[in-house]
């Protein structure tokens, strides 16, 4: 087990100076033949800075959540989907469908147990829940049959929910895609078409951890695409199965892993040894030492970033909390990438 101290910089577990792990990083990288950078858990500032580092490389970028952060947009792209805001759905929603479990800490400041903020009538607001499962996608299905009141034979629980759903004068279904499947996300976005047709109703996807939503948008405004990119002759091609990066490690066509965590989520997902630069704040713990570790500063704690905000749904400026002269994500990769070597 090895720990990042709180130190500048460490050279197979060894504290080391700053620009000598720089060094070591921009090396080992410029000698990969197939360099991934991953993680991503970063401001929006590191997204830009990881995309300029992967160009020069002809690296794959992944985000740690990329496969949640896919569900939803394979949903939307795929089929289309009715979406609202935060703001939208306290203000006006009464009906409220939580489907699964998310994030207490997050349902908690969506504030969507209180009454609707601008209903003229003062009506209650109705919460209802829906648990996932292995069978959540088939139970989706007889709630839009239901809900186009056709002849099924449903279980009890799902009449009555469909007869609620039906009442709705504004309805809002709220889910995670972490916890859900493509098949479950797909259905439910049917199932909020279907209930459009006579009512009111938009869904609202929970973002993922690790700044996720805000670096998806970081790499679209410079790339065109979400995660899973790779540069090829200078150009972003995105494929969502073969720029994997778990996939890529397992199978041992990466060899080479940055692995930028600036928000503190933890390590690497994967057993198999690597060859890896490790990006992260100081007390993150590993299986075993990064060839070259890096201490990195936290966004909205040690220095100010920009940060996807969940409640206000927008890439918004983070404060520091509790400011420490650490490196930024960005000031690092860009420094990586002064050292590689010159083409």
């Amino acid at each position: 087990m090895f720990e990042l101290v709180d130190a500048e910089a460490a050279l197979d577990g060894r504290p080391a100076p700053l620009p000598q792990g720089i060094a070591a990083a921009a090396a080992l990288l410029a000698g990969a033949a197939a360099p991934v950078i991953a993680g991503l858990r970063t401001d929006a500032a590191g997204a830009v800075a990881a995309v300029a580092l992967a160009r020069r490389l002809g690296a794959v970028l992944d985000h740690a959540e990329s496969e949640a952060v896919l569900r939803d947009l394979d949903a939307m792209r795929i089929g289309g989907w009715i979406v609202t805001t935060p703001a939208q759905a306290r203000a006006f929603a009464d009906l409220v469908l939580i489907v699964g479990d998310p994030a207490p800490d997050v349902l908690a400041a969506l504030a969507l147990e209180r009454p609707p903020m601008l209903d003229a009538e003062q009506r209650p607001r109705r919460v209802l829940r829906l648990a996932a499962g292995e069978t959540l996608a088939v139970r989706l299905g007889l709630l839009r049959a239901l809900a186009k009141r056709r002849e099924v034979a449903a279980p009890h629980d799902l009449v009555t929910l469909a007869e609620a759903l039906a009442g709705a004068r504004y309805g809002v279904v709220v889910w995670s895609a972490a916890q859900l499947s493509s098949l479950a996300i797909e259905m439910l976005c049917g199932l909020i078409e279907d209930l459009s047709a006579a009512t009111r109703y938009a869904g609202l996807p929970l973002p993922a951890p690790g700044n996720a939503a805000g670096v998806a948008q970081a790499l679209g405004w410079e790339t065109g695409f979400p995660f899973r990119i790779a540069f090829r002759d200078g150009m972003p091609r995105h494929d969502p199965v073969h720029y994997e990066a778990t996939r890529m490690v397992a199978s041992g066509e990466a060899d080479a892993v940055l692995w930028l965590d600036a928000l503190g989520g933890g390590p690497p997902p994967w057993r198999k040894q690597v060859r890896l630069v490790a990006l992260a704040p100081p007390g993150t713990r590993f299986a075993d030492p990064p060839e070259v570790a890096l201490a990195v500063g936290r966004p909205g704690i040690d220095h100010a970033g920009a940060l996807f905000h969940p409640v206000a749904a927008a890439v918004l400026a983070a404060l520091p909390t509790a400011p420490l002269p650490r490196p930024t994500a960005a000031d690092l990769l860009g420094r990586i990438q002064a050292a590689l070597p010159a083409c």
